[in-house]
């Protein structure tokens, strides 16, 4: 880890403290739309992180006549309170750490890339990063993984993606670059079976880059 010229942070849940409000809509959503359990709801919601709703949504429940109605909803109300959830409170350390040690940084995301460009904006953080990308059409958080990597011509190694969600993992190893978890929506022993390492916050990814 101390070859590593660049970090890729995921943004909901990584940076931004969202996934307890993005769950509970989802949650609402999925258990008044299509008859589902709460905890069975709150459960595919999770297992899906890391995608866009969208996709999250036609994995779950595949054709489903209600998938765009209820995926507008989501997106609607994910834009009415999204601005109000606070960053983690270690990011700005982090952040301005990795910038002291010239260490390059972006954000990574399966939300639009308006919503994380305004976000950043608002909370500061956006000159204490090198780029900030989000989801466009056809270009999901895999291909700004991918295109980040492409752009830096960086060894794999010299790379480290840091994300709060399984499917994270996944994204890091199709562009085979390290990966570490975070352990908030998933516990250790989750990333453990993907056969990963975890951290339970930012700041200990600066105790491991030291």
């Amino acid at each position: 880890m101390k070859n590593i010229k660049a970090i890729i942070f995921d943004f909901d849940g990584t940076i931004a403290d969202t996934m307890p409000f993005l769950t509970r809509i989802a949650v609402k959503l999925i258990t008044e739309k299509y008859n589902v359990s709460k905890e069975e709801a709150e459960k595919r919601y999770l297992g899906t992180t890391g995608l866009d709703f969208a996709s999250q949504i036609g994995i779950i429940f595949p054709n489903h006549p209600y998938n765009s109605e209820v995926v507008s909803i989501f997106e609607l109300k994910k834009v009415e309170g999204i601005f109000d959830r606070p960053v983690f409170p270690d990011v700005v350390n982090t952040l301005v750490y990795l910038k002291k040690r010239k260490i390059k940084t972006f954000i990574c995301s399966s939300t639009k890339y308006e919503i994380v460009m305004e976000y950043c904006k608002l909370r500061g953080i956006d000159s204490l990063l090198t780029n900030i990308f989000g989801y466009k059409t056809g270009f999901g958080k895999y291909d700004q993984i991918n295109f980040i990597v492409r752009e830096l011509s960086l060894e794999p190694f010299e790379m480290l993606f840091v994300g709060d969600s399984l499917k994270d993992c996944d994204f890091a190893a199709r562009n085979k670059i390290n990966f570490i978890g975070i352990s908030r929506i998933f516990k250790t022993e989750d990333f453990q079976k993907k056969g990963v390492s975890s951290v339970n916050n930012l700041k200990d990814i600066i105790k491991i880059l030291k």
